[in-house]
């Protein structure tokens, strides 16, 4: 046992060993992060009670789990637990109930009368005018006309901006000159945010080539090792009064060994009294120097969770700005922009929302408004998205050039759902595989967007995947994963022939939207390319890939296509690819053309299913699968 963070105790879990060799563990899902309990092992005798020890998972490797204890242990941990212990993964309610609190205080604030940013915010006000901010420099000269009209935007609004950044757009490199215009120039107090520590820790890097004074909020063991210097636990040990907290945790340490070391039971008694007053001592001490560092701070990063921590606890800042917002529940925005005075907020609400796993109740007609605000809406209505619907366009600014996707995999995305504005930069608007070294020159490395239809066989080639489906409950059998053979087969074959093109593995991804297809793709394909990214099109959000092959998996004779009526999620699938867009399909089913013609006339997206089927088959290089395999 030793001191860690925050004056924490750290403790290192092995399995016992016979040998000198330590051996490794077996498999197990305990992961960096994790909230787990700690008790004593019993074989064969399950505990009836919680443990009243508990911990977050600092690291894991093959034969060592390190635990930040979350208890005191003036009174050390219990002999029988340091000889034999069993860990067990505990359910993590701390971001339900900061999200709880943060709402409790809201409510709170608007009986005291709340912030004129809240009530801009619930629309009880309508948002001040935006004022002309054109005198002064740009930091990154290379933004483009959009990009710049954004920052300008973003800093001369009073209350609330929006910056809607379509995939590709360079949302990122906006929100960094916004950022520096803010911190650096105006010297304002930024507190920046996301729903994710990835998505947090990306602006942590991008920011950290500026040689900006940064500091991000944090458990470490959430932290990517890459912007571990920034975070608010190593700052802390290594600035100047830091180090006089160190001392102390390092008699911490000395006095902990000696407790290891002593057979008195009087003299352990007196010890851990000593180190009683040592852990009160570094707290104190340790508070002046985290309130020190954080005021000196030009920005402060955190997940938006995070800002319910007892270190951001009362802290105020300017401007709260929160990337990916439209991935953001509007309870965890709160936590934040109670802190603040103005806020930018950047995402697409025309991607995926966050992920709700409780579904909607059927909305009421009646009462559907109340003071400017819905009360049908559900969690997947994100703040970015009330906003907009409450205050219109006036509140933000589109980036509209965007520097991924070559412009045939552009198109139909930014006709159907962009207005037409997409534009690409003339860097990648021919790009295709090609042009990349040692690439050769095919059919389908001169092709941007490629169609596999297997509509041909006239045959349903869908399956139903019961291998998760664990419960007994009477869900419908769309709920169900599913799985297509014959597209998996088609993808492997497509990938063979990008391979010999030229192609690496690193080059290629394949996604698509059921985690059974997923499972199937991964079973073909990852013994002999390893290389080659598979997934999800959900957990691919944010990501590119010089090529792209999407698996659609829906082959029926009815014509259902299932959560495909998302247009969001679809939007997502198709502008992953930079260069070459392979889609693997059944376009009748996917057309609506099944199930008697009618399978289209029910669905939820307003035709944009049909209306991308029919694109494909006019627009891309139409292959069916009968010629092929």
């Amino acid at each position: 046992m030793r001191t860690g963070l925050g004056g924490k105790s750290l403790i290192d879990l092995e399995l016992g060993q016979s040998n000198k060799q330590i051996p490794a563990f077996p498999a197990h899902k305990i992961t960096t992060g994790d909230i787990v309990g700690l008790d004593e092992y019993k074989k064969d005798k399950p505990t009836k009670k919680a443990s009243p020890w508990s911990g977050v998972v600092l690291r894991v490797t093959d034969t060592r789990i390190t635990l930040a204890l979350s208890q005191d242990t003036d009174d050390g941990l219990p002999p029988e637990i340091q000889d034999r212990c069993q860990i067990v993964k505990l359910a993590n309610n701390v971001t339900y109930e900061r999200m709880i609190k943060g709402l409790e205080l809201l409510k709170v604030n608007a009986a005291n009368g709340s912030s004129r940013l809240a009530q801009v915010l619930l629309g009880q006000q309508k948002p001040a005018t935006v004022e002309d901010v054109s005198d002064f420099e740009f930091f990154d000269t290379t933004l483009n006309d959009s990009q710049k009209d954004a920052v300008r935007f973003a800093l001369g609004a009073q209350d609330i901006a929006l910056i809607h950044g379509p995939p590709g757009t360079g949302k990122t490199y906006t929100l960094v000159e916004i950022i520096r215009q803010l911190s650096v120039k105006q010297n304002k107090k930024v507190l920046v945010c996301g729903p994710s520590n990835v998505s947090v820790d990306n602006l942590v890097e991008r920011l950290a080539r500026h040689r900006m004074d940064l500091v991000r909020v944090g458990h470490p063991a959430r932290i990517l090792p890459t912007v571990l210097e920034h975070s608010l636990d190593i700052i802390t040990r290594t600035c100047d009064s830091g180090k006089i907290v160190a001392d102390v945790r390092k008699e911490m340490d000395d006095t902990l060994g000696k407790i290891g070391k002593s057979k008195s039971r009087a003299e352990r008694r007196l010890l851990y009294g000593q180190i009683k007053e040592l852990r009160k001592d570094y707290r104190i001490r340790e508070r002046k120097v985290v309130d020190e560092v954080i005021s000196n701070a030009q920005v402060v990063l955190s997940t938006l969770n995070g800002c319910g921590s007892r270190t951001m606890m009362k802290r105020e800042f300017d401007i709260v700005i929160i990337d990916e917002a439209t991935q953001a529940l509007e309870a965890e925005c709160w936590i934040a922009l109670q802190k603040g005075t103005r806020a930018i907020l950047a995402g697409d609400h025309l991607q995926l929302p966050p992920t709700i796993k409780t579904p909607s109740k059927p909305a009421k007609k009646s009462g559907s408004n109340k003071n400017g605000l819905s009360t049908t809406t559900d969690l997947s209505t994100t703040l970015f998205d009330r906003l907009l619907a409450l205050h219109g366009n006036k509140i933000k600014k589109m980036l509209v050039v965007q520097y991924r996707m070559h412009e045939k995999i552009m198109a139909f995305s930014s006709k159907e759902l962009y207005d037409n504005q997409l534009v690409a930069d003339k860097s990648v608007a021919s790009h295709l595989l090609q042009d990349l070294p040692d690439v050769t020159s095919s059919e389908n490395t001169e092709m941007p967007v490629v169609l596999l239809d297997t509509s041909d066989t006239g045959l349903g080639h869908e399956v139903v995947d019961n291998q998760d489906d664990n419960s007994n409950s009477k869900s419908s059998l769309d709920d169900q994963s599913k799985a297509n053979e014959l597209e998996v087969a088609l993808a492997v074959h497509h990938i063979q022939d990008l391979l010999e093109d030229g192609l690496t593995q690193d080059q290629i991804g394949v996604i698509t939207p059921y985690a059974a297809q997923v499972a199937r793709l991964v079973r073909d394909i990852r013994d002999q390319w390893p290389h080659i990214e598979i997934g999800t099109v959900d957990g691919f959000q944010g990501r590119e890939k010089e090529a792209i092959l999407l698996s659609l998996v829906r082959s029926n004779d009815d014509g259902e296509v299932g959560f495909l009526q998302e247009k969001r999620r679809l939007n997502v699938a198709m502008t992953r690819a930079k260069r070459h867009l392979c889609v693997i399909c059944d376009s009748e089913t996917l057309a609506g053309n099944k199930g008697g013609g009618n399978g289209g006339s029910s669905r939820v997206d307003g035709g944009f299913l049909k209306r991308w089927m029919n694109w494909l088959c006019e627009e891309s290089d139409l292959r069916f699968s009968e010629m092929i395999l």
